[in-house]
């Protein structure tokens, strides 16, 4: 597929369309049997090309301009939807939703944000905003700092991807981090990496940030974890992401089901 196959136009022409949809994938405390959040995640439901992944349109939204009103749809979307299971009585309604770099460096970033919550009818309380390492580079304390006056969540994505780690749990007020899939991967294979990533839990842990494991995809992944008191995790492992009526339905049947909620 061709690095630029898909305009600006032709992005936003697909939201007009409503050809975009937000995908859920749980985030599970494993050691509770409950179901923290679900995280949002862009799919295209493409007319010629079928389901596109995020991977395949998001850099290239990113390059165009295209991401804001992608960050806007998603935002939106998984609070409607927060809304909409909380209402049902269901237990999993909490969402986390990614954040494009762009989105936090609009002005008008935490504004629209307030506006997005008040039109959905969320309790802020139920909503996780995800920043990445880089983006914590640039000084993000006053707009981390209105959203959690509001009690949105604000969470460091991709941990262990970055350069200035330490000093961001140090400094930023994150409410949680989540481990990147490659650091769990690489702990497997080096007595060093997993050391240091269970230093690092303990770290987390001692400052009373909420920790949780992502791509989690194999028994083994989930045995360490559980060795490094780690029990809040997310990956293929229990399921990849689900529309919301698909989402809704394994949610019902993971919190029946008792034997899926231990190691």
């Amino acid at each position: 597929m061709k690095k630029n196959i898909f305009s600006k136009a032709d992005i936003l022409r697909g939201l007009q369309l409503k050809q975009f949809e937000v995908y859920y994938q749980p985030i599970i405390d494993k050691k509770i049997g409950t179901i923290i959040c679900g995280e949002a995640l862009i799919r295209w439901n493409h007319p010629k090309l079928g389901l596109l992944h995020p991977d395949i349109f998001i850099p290239i939204a990113e390059s165009n301009g295209a991401i804001l009103a992608l960050g806007d749809f998603v935002l939106l979307e998984a609070c409607e939807q927060s809304k909409i299971w909380s209402n049902a009585g269901h237990s999993f309604y909490k969402v986390t939703v990614n954040l494009s770099f762009a989105q936090i460096l609009e002005k008008d970033f935490v504004k629209n944000t307030i506006s997005i919550i008040t039109a959905s009818g969320i309790d802020p309380h139920n909503l996780e905003l995800e920043i990445t390492e880089t983006m914590a580079m640039i000084d993000q304390k006053d707009m981390i700092a209105k959203l959690q006056k509001l009690g949105v969540r604000i969470i460091l994505d991709d941990f262990g991807t970055g350069y200035s780690s330490l000093s961001h749990l140090k400094y930023l007020p994150f409410n949680g981090l989540k481990i990147d899939r490659r650091f769990i991967k690489q702990s497997l294979e080096s007595t060093r990496d997993s050391k240091l990533m269970h230093s690092i839990i303990l770290l987390a842990q001692s400052i009373d940030l909420h920790i949780v494991a992502e791509g989690v995809e194999t028994k083994e992944q989930l045995d360490m974890l559980e060795k490094m008191n780690c029990h809040t995790v997310q990956g293929f492992y229990f399921t990849h992401p689900l529309p919301s009526k698909e989402y809704s339905e394994w949610c019902t049947y993971f919190l029946r089901t008792p034997e899926l909620q231990v190691y």
